[in-house]
């Protein structure tokens, strides 16, 4: 009886396994009928209505036209596909990726709408962010014209350059993303799920408890000045960024410290004390932090 057992369960796996098979070949019909087999064989499974829906939704989509969808045809897709299908599609195991990106991937290629910042998610950025297509989401979101600060599209850029690049490449734009859009930054955090940012952000806050995201660039710098030496001169250098910096305060601050770490490699000079009273200018909390940190580096 074990025997019998154990061979009733590998053909029921073995069915399982062509049904996977199928949907990830996009077949829909061989998906019908070994969902068809599998059903039969073991009625009771648990996966079945998943593969079921996963197998409907294919033969809906798979010879779509996508280039006729329009932008709310489109938002009918996306939801369609990220509240019902995404979950379904965890029965496909890793494999699922593939499955989701292929519909994502053809979303993103029909969304040719300029971007719209009240559903930035049509924009075809975010559908390829989701197919994981992470040159194209880059490719998208730096097309975007009039709304380069807009929190989705700094998003867009952060966590495409982050999974192309690592850690250190993304700094500059992780730096934009916190003083444009400082409320959603822990949202950021864990969309990029980097362990080394995670422990630098707990330090920040145990540190400048009454400062808000914004300022995580500045202390940034300050803690770690030979770790981003290279994004200091990056950060010199960006004449838009010092046209907005008058308008926040925690970005004209990090610039303003770009400056003055410079001007530390040569000693105490007047030039230092009159930026120093600029940062004082700009925030007295954040200065107080900066003043002890030198403390500490010249004991």
């Amino acid at each position: 009886m074990h025997q019998l057992d154990i061979f009733l369960d590998s053909r029921e796996v073995t069915l399982a396994n062509e049904v996977i098979a199928a949907l990830l070949a996009r077949d829909s019909e061989s998906a019908a009928h070994g969902i068809a087999r599998l059903r039969a064989e073991a009625p009771e499974r648990s996966d079945l209505p998943c593969f079921d829906r996963l197998n409907d939704f294919l033969q809906l989509f798979q010879h779509a036209d996508f280039s006729l969808l329009d932008a709310d045809a489109i938002e009918v897709a996306v939801d369609v596909l990220a509240t019902r299908i995404v979950p379904c599609a965890r029965v496909l195991g890793r494999a699922g990726k593939d499955f989701l990106g292929f519909f994502w991937r053809r979303l993103a290629q029909a969304a040719g709408a300029p971007f719209d910042p009240e559903r930035p998610q049509l924009h075809a950025a975010e559908l390829y962010l989701r197919a994981e297509a992470y040159d194209r989401v880059e490719e998208a979101a730096s097309a975007v014209a009039g709304h380069s600060r807009h929190p989705a599209v700094l998003r867009w850029r952060a966590i495409s350059c982050h999974r192309r690049s690592g850690l250190r490449a993304t700094r500059l734009p992780i730096f934009l993303f916190a003083w444009h859009a400082p409320a959603s930054f822990v949202d950021l955090l864990g969309e990029l799920d980097d362990s080394r940012l995670e422990k630098e952000w707990v330090a920040f806050q145990a540190e400048a408890e009454d400062l808000d995201a914004s300022w995580f660039p500045a202390w940034l710098l300050l803690r770690h000045p030979a770790v981003l030496l290279d994004l200091h001169v990056s950060l010199a250098g960006r004449f838009d960024e010092h046209a907005t910096a008058a308008e926040i305060p925690a970005m004209q601050a990090c610039l303003l410290l770009v400056g003055i770490l410079d001007l530390e490699k040569s000693g105490h000079s007047r030039r230092l004390v009159e930026q120093r009273a600029h940062l004082r200018a700009i925030d007295q909390g954040f200065f107080a932090l900066y003043m002890q940190s030198r403390d500490v580096c010249y004991r």
